[in-house]
């Protein structure tokens, strides 16, 4: 037991709880720090994909069976938003491998020209179809 200023009595329990929270607190935001913070809007990503990219990327969630490109349902697990974002801004060959440029007789080309908002989208729906949320 122990005493508050005032003389009564609290309980140990209760006064472990500070120990507790702070044991709990780290955890909890370890966590969130794990959840990447993602940019664009899926929906809106899904529609440009299908009409821009399907044609060359395999994509389950969009039923896109394209066989030109990297199969996303393979290489999307392993890809950061940022790394997409990257992609499709400045072409796909930015961020592969010199293996992965050799398995591929062509390369997407930069697609700057759709903008930075339709980048975030089409970047955001690859990511959320590819990674468990």
């Amino acid at each position: 037991m122990l005493r508050t200023r005032a003389g009564r009595r609290v309980a140990a329990g209760i006064a472990g709880l500070g120990l507790a929270a702070a044991l709990f607190v780290p955890a909890a935001l370890a966590h969130r720090a794990a959840t990447p913070t993602l940019v664009g809007n899926s929906k809106a990503g899904k529609a440009v994909f299908v009409t821009t990219c399907s044609a060359c990327h395999t994509l389950k969630a969009a039923g896109a069976v394209g066989n030109i490109g990297p199969n996303l349902d393979k290489v999307g697990p392993t890809l950061t938003q940022a790394l997409l974002i990257k992609a499709i801004t400045n072409g796909g060959a930015s961020i592969m491998t010199k293996a992965a440029l050799a398995k591929y007789q062509t390369q997407m080309t930069p697609y700057k020209y759709l903008g930075v908002k339709t980048i975030q989208n089409i970047s955001r729906y690859v990511y959320e179809s590819t990674h468990k949320m």
